[in-house]
């Protein structure tokens, strides 16, 4: 029996585990590759984005809409769709959602007041004024099944609930989200044992979103950091080792509502399925100029890890390059308008992990003459 023993010693990284995850409902699926060059495609047709978007504020017949709703919600996201610039926010979620439905999908997002939104933003489940019925405008579509649930502050269930959900079947997209930020240390024993490691450690592929409305703005001091650098700590990406299909999750820091909308959909046009930390906003929801033009969800377009500076500056002329994430290019892009700051160059990283060094690399081959200091 030692002899036996012994000998499975001996030969233990021969034994590779069957993978039982591709099989019958996941047999579409691949393995990840490692290859960090890939680029998905999850642009839409615009006929498509207004017409999904048309139907996320659709309300049927007999319905008693908050009167406050038909302003703030209808005709402003009707205006939008029709002039095709200045989506915001939701409205970029609901296109997003409405195209992956259409495409035969399903999608689950549960968490505290989900269905309205934490920040009043979203609207994806409305309730009739008179009998307090519910309404999910999307599930009009009758392609892919939309399900909105507002869950209890139980997390560590909640979460736990969602990541067996998204190991069920690869055509579901389900997320979670917090209701802010920090509301993930409940969850954090199934953060560590199932969502960042279940892969590798079971070979169960997961494409569950988790929501985390993140920054001081709204809501008080207690409700505020996401806690990026937790995240970052249990990821495997490092700056040497950047394979966007070998990581064991995604985090990224969207800072326009189409890199949102990109990201929700890579999330299931991919052949595989990688869970991903998304770090939401919360002054970005409604700031002016935070939006995207309809354009930038059209076919061919994609995420970008990394956004250049969207000024017309000559890249001669840049004498300095100021990396950052999150609303804190907004900050500064202001401050560079109102001093009149032309040597300056603003380029935001959009996804921490995997870490975009090819791209930023690019980026820094653009500005010779920005000094180093």
């Amino acid at each position: 029996y030692k002899s036996y023993l012994n000998d499975q010693f001996q030969n233990k990284n021969a034994f590779k585990p069957k993978n039982d995850n591709l099989q019958n409902r996941w047999s579409s699926m691949s393995s990840p590759s490692i290859n960090h060059t890939t680029v998905w495609n999850t642009g839409i047709p615009l006929d498509i984005a207004r017409y999904v978007g048309a139907k996320s504020i659709e309300i049927k017949d007999g319905f008693t809409l908050h009167s406050n709703l038909q302003k703030v919600l209808i005709k402003a996201r009707q205006k939008r769709l029709l002039e095709g610039s200045n989506i915001d926010w939701s409205t970029s979620e609901a296109i997003a959602f409405g195209s992956l439905l259409y495409q035969g999908f399903n999608i689950r997002i549960s968490g505290q007041d989900v269905g309205r939104g934490t920040f009043s933003q979203r609207h994806a489940m409305i309730f009739d004024q008179l009998n307090n019925q519910k309404w999910v405008p999307l599930n009009s579509m009758n392609k892919g099944f939309f399900e909105v649930v507002d869950s209890h502050l139980s997390e560590e269930a909640v979460l736990g609930f969602e990541y067996g959900f998204s190991i069920e079947s690869p055509q579901n997209l389900v997320i979670w989200e917090a209701q802010f930020g920090d509301f993930f240390n409940g969850a954090q024993i199934i953060l560590d044992t199932f969502v960042s490691t279940g892969e590798s450690k079971w070979l169960l592929q997961s494409g569950l979103v988790i929501l985390l409305p993140h920054g001081y703005d709204g809501a008080g001091p207690e409700h505020s950091s996401c806690r990026i650098e937790r995240f970052l700590q249990i990821c495997n990406s490092s700056e040497t080792k950047c394979d966007s299909d070998a990581i064991n999750w995604s985090i990224a820091y969207p800072t326009t509502p189409s890199q949102y909308f990109h990201l929700l959909r890579r999330q299931m046009i991919r052949n595989y399925r990688k869970p991903i930390i998304i770090v939401s906003p919360k002054l970005l929801l409604r700031h002016p100029s935070c939006v995207s033009s309809l354009n930038e969800f059209k076919e061919g377009t994609h995420f970008k890890p990394v956004l250049a500076d969207p000024s017309n500056f000559p890249d001669d002329q840049i004498r300095k390059v100021i990396f950052c994430s999150g609303k804190h290019f907004y900050h500064l892009d202001q401050v560079r308008q109102e001093k009149g700051i032309q040597n300056m160059a603003i380029i935001r990283i959009e996804e921490l992990c995997p870490f975009p060094v090819k791209e930023i690399h690019l980026q820094l081959l653009r500005y010779k003459n920005a000094k180093g200091e």
